[in-house]
């Protein structure tokens, strides 16, 4: 199965991105990764935005104190069922988004049609991550910004390590394809497009002392979500109990990043 093919079997609905951000809710540091995210944002006064991969529109909802009338804003996903989790999301903050299926590698707007791009968590999943970056930059105003999100390297390095020791073979010892735009790989792509590109870091720490949160987090990703069933989920499941009952908890560190780059 390629890349693409993964991706959107993955995010069919917000099911499985639903399971993560519920292990994230266990972390100690209480910093709101969408009001974060958020905060490192800037927008011109009548902005014409536009999100790719808008999850379940988080990113609005967590801060609609702040949305301005003037804006227009446009939610884009490749998923019918992410789109309309959106909507639901959406609905009752009564702001007229405008809503649109594509691919990011091929952007159906004109150029320089947005002043603001966002992309949050998604780009490590585009088969052509290059491509997508030079669509990216097709639409985008002269002096727009374009904004990314993704993980650190260490990020979840501890849970990543137990995995390995409860079965090196099935393949949950990392962070999948996060390794193809992380906070390190992802600066040298986007200095390849942009003139200006910086960089913020959230870090911190979940501790969590139940087993299933744990084991939906991983059975939920693409690779995860063929290997951990049945059995093999029961025996995970068994696996981090143990591990809870003699150590108390798991600790995990996490680490995500805000690109900002202009055009």
């Amino acid at each position: 199965m390629r890349i693409g093919e993964f991706a959107k079997k993955q995010y069919k609905t917000a099911e499985n991105l639903n399971s993560r951000c519920n292990l994230h809710s266990y972390n100690i540091n209480k910093v709101d990764w969408d009001n974060w995210c958020f905060s490192k944002m800037r927008f011109p006064k009548k902005a014409k935005i536009l999100e790719i991969g808008c999850g379940t529109g988080r990113l609005w909802s967590k801060n609609r104190q702040y949305l301005n009338k003037e804006w227009s804003i446009t939610l884009a996903d490749f998923s019918k069922g992410m789109l309309k989790s959106t909507k639901e999301e959406l609905e009752e903050l009564n702001y007229n988004f405008m809503y649109k299926e594509f691919d990011i590698q091929s952007i159906p707007y004109e150029d320089e049609s947005f002043d603001v791009v966002i992309a949050r968590h998604m780009l490590y999943l585009v088969p052509n991550i290059e491509k997508a970056l030079f669509e990216i930059k097709r639409v985008l105003t002269r002096g727009g910004l374009f904004y990314a999100t993704t993980n650190t390297p260490d990020a979840m390095y501890e849970l990543n390590e137990l995995m390995k020791k409860f079965d090196p073979k099935i393949g949950l010892s990392n962070n999948g394809m996060g390794e193809r735009f992380d906070s390190e790989s992802g600066q040298l792509l986007l200095t390849k497009y942009f003139d200006k590109v910086k960089k913020d870091i959230l870090s911190g720490k979940i501790v969590v002392d139940k087993a299933e949160p744990v084991v939906s987090y991983k059975a939920s990703t693409i690779k995860g979500s063929t290997v951990l069933v049945g059995e093999k989920r029961q025996q995970l499941t068994k696996y981090i109990e143990d591990y809870i009952r003699e150590n108390g908890n798991i600790s995990i560190t996490t680490g995500a990043c805000i690109f900002e780059a202009k055009k």
